[in-house]
């Protein structure tokens, strides 16, 4: 007999965010996070050549909350922030290519999973499908000229 998975997306996006904000208390949470990104595709590492990962680390995190916040259309600066974010990351700045972005759900579901401590099998359904709302946008303004 199939299983069903019988949750709303509403219900999927609230499982998503107390996912996150169990697993960012995590001291270590963005150095597990590169780390898996990194072991995942190492050529990734390139970008990162002058990056100041005490920084970057913050970055991180404010973008996931950003990305989380964008799940439900409710926070207006979560929107603009994740709009931002696509800017920044399109071919005309930083030029993070759209398939680049598998390897980041990936490194992303790999340190959650590691760092919720009531992670479920289920919930990697739900991460995979609940993040790829925001990074599909991010995804879609890759070729987009900005303002």
């Amino acid at each position: 007999m199939e299983r069903q998975r019988k949750k709303t997306w509403d219900q999927k996006v609230q499982i998503v965010k107390d996912s996150f904000l169990r697993s960012k208390k995590s001291l270590d949470f963005a150095s597990v996070f590169y780390q898996n990104l990194f072991f995942l595709k190492p050529k990734i590492k390139d970008y990162f050549s002058h990056t100041d990962f005490e920084h970057q680390d913050k970055a991180l995190l404010m973008g996931l909350d950003f990305m989380i916040g964008f799940l439900d259309h409710s926070n207006e600066n979560a929107r603009k922030q994740v709009i931002r974010l696509s800017q920044t990351h399109a071919k005309k700045n930083l030029n993070i290519h759209p398939h680049d972005y598998y390897y980041w759900i990936e490194a992303l579901v790999m340190t959650v999973k590691a760092q919720d401590p009531l992670w479920n099998k289920d919930y990697e359904y739900y991460w995979r499908e609940v993040i790829s709302y925001p990074v599909t946008f991010m995804i879609s303004q890759y070729f987009s000229p900005g303002e």
